[in-house]
């Protein structure tokens, strides 16, 4: 008996965590639950990129963005996040507003009663602040993703998330087009009912007017997640692995910044 309730005891704690997101940067397939609502503050920051010389040269800019989730269904659910973006640099410094999404998520397959979970996600958006030197433009954005989930372990202590992403973004006054194409992939492992630890990498590629390659970069780095009573944070660092073209050893930094750091502070109701 006493084997019997601590099986049930750790089954339960690797259920309750199991719909939880160890990630910084790869999405879940799962869905919250009608009626839940989580609130979400994210702290992107981008360092080392070689804009220049002197001042320049410390580029640092920050990604601020409040999410708010719920679920709407039983296999859906919607966010809205509102974006500010903070810089230090010459030609830009200080808190500026950005933009806005709506995100709507469907899931196609549980991961908790099928080997693979599936869902489908789609992003609208608007941005007004480019994120590589800050200058101003009124920009409209489509994010698509697919994305895979597979729970495993005697327990379902491991989770394994991979993300296909494709994102187009359409400049209103010079009608630029830009496309960008990620492949995010996750592992991470329970630690008791609070902890995740877990690594991720991406592979992150982008085209100006469709045909016009700029950059392709690897990326990978650790993460790490905690949570209780509802609350969680988590951090997740990224360093580039190598990029084409490269322009500083096997990294491109004028592009794409060679490390970024993510971290999210949230709570579910």
């Amino acid at each position: 008996m006493k084997s019997l309730l601590t099986t049930l005891t750790l089954a339960s704690a690797a259920t309750a965590i199991g719909c939880d997101n160890p990630f910084g940067y790869s999405y879940l397939a799962e869905t919250m639950k009608p009626g839940e609502v989580e609130i979400v503050q994210w702290v992107t920051g981008r360092m080392g990129r070689n804009l220049g010389s002197g001042y320049d040269a410390r580029y640092r800019g920050f990604d601020l963005k409040t999410e708010v989730e719920w679920g709407i269904s039983a296999n859906e659910q919607l966010a809205v996040y509102v974006n500010s973006r903070y810089f230090e640099q010459t030609s830009r410094d200080g808190l500026l507003f950005d933009g806005f999404q709506v995100a709507y998520k469907r899931m196609l397959a549980n991961p908790d009663t099928q080997d693979w979970g599936v869902a489908l996600y789609v992003e609208p958006g608007y941005s007004q602040v480019s994120s590589k030197n800050g200058a101003h433009r009124d920009q409209l954005k489509l994010e698509t993703k697919l994305l895979l989930q597979h729970n495993f372990g005697a327990n379902d202590e491991w989770v394994y998330a991979a993300n296909v992403i494709g994102e187009l973004e359409h400049e209103t006054a010079t009608h630029a087009d830009t496309v960008k194409l990620k492949l995010t992939q996750g592992l991470a492992c329970a630690i008791g009912a609070r902890w995740y630890l877990g690594a991720e990498a991406i592979v992150e590629s982008e085209w100006s007017e469709f045909n016009d390659h700029q950059y392709t970069a690897v990326l990978a780095g650790p993460c790490v997640r905690y949570q209780r009573d509802g609350f969680f944070t988590t951090f997740a660092a990224l360093a580039q692995v190598t990029a084409t073209p490269a322009n500083k050893g096997d990294l491109n930094v004028t592009k794409k910044s060679p490390y970024e750091t993510r971290l999210l502070v949230g709570y579910e109701f």
